[in-house]
């Protein structure tokens, strides 16, 4: 019993480690912001460039800023990195934005339709963000989760002309809320667990 104590409260530390540097926030805002430029630019194919891109953009700042500080946190193999559930959170809003588009037809009830889809990305990020939060105990992915249900549920009663304008909007919404606050995060992190000289040397 005390063994499995053990190995639980090992997991939810290196979770919390691993999401201690508001990193994943400030990128997460960063690709909302702008993936709704692109949306509004009609360079929706960017989508996969900012997919491939942004994950080894996490990867070299954790090892530039986190690492350095804290070390270098390896999970279980049973237990699987959480940045690669959030990569796979972004992939999925990504590609349903992507097919959205693909398929884009005319009349009103697509028109109805298009305006409830900033749904997809909403519910699929509180879910990974729950998801986080569960492992972590951190209270602020909680309070990331029900803001992204909020925005996707209430951004369909904006009346906007464009098939994918609510979809923007949603990033817009979302995307500087996430970037600041991870921002504030990551600043708190590098003041909190500064290089010692030692380590320099």
């Amino acid at each position: 019993m005390d063994a499995n104590l053990d190995s639980k409260t090992v997991a939810r530390n290196l979770w919390q480690d691993s999401m201690r540097d508001g990193l994943m926030e400030m990128l997460l805002g960063a690709y909302f912001l702008l993936t709704g430029i692109c949306i509004q630019a009609d360079m929706t194919a960017l989508f996969i460039v900012f997919i491939a891109f942004f994950p080894a953009l996490a990867k070299k700042m954790k090892e530039r800023f986190t690492y350095p500080r804290i070390g270098y946190m390896r999970f279980p193999d049973r237990d699987s990195n959480p940045g690669r559930r959030i990569v796979a959170a972004l992939l999925a809003a990504g590609i349903a934005v992507a097919l959205v588009t693909a398929l884009a037809r005319s009349g009103e009830w697509t028109q109805m339709l298009y305006k409830w889809v900033p749904l997809i990305p909403a519910l699929t990020l509180a879910a990974g963000l729950s998801f986080i939060a569960q492992k972590t105990g951190f209270a602020r992915h909680y309070v990331m989760a029900v803001f992204s249900l909020v925005a996707g549920f209430a951004v369909p009663f904006v009346d906007l002309p464009g098939k994918l304008d609510n979809v923007a909007l949603y990033l817009f919404v979302t995307g500087p809320v996430f970037l600041v606050w991870g921002a504030a995060i990551f600043v708190r992190f590098m003041r909190t667990y500064p290089i010692r000289a030692e380590e320099t040397q």
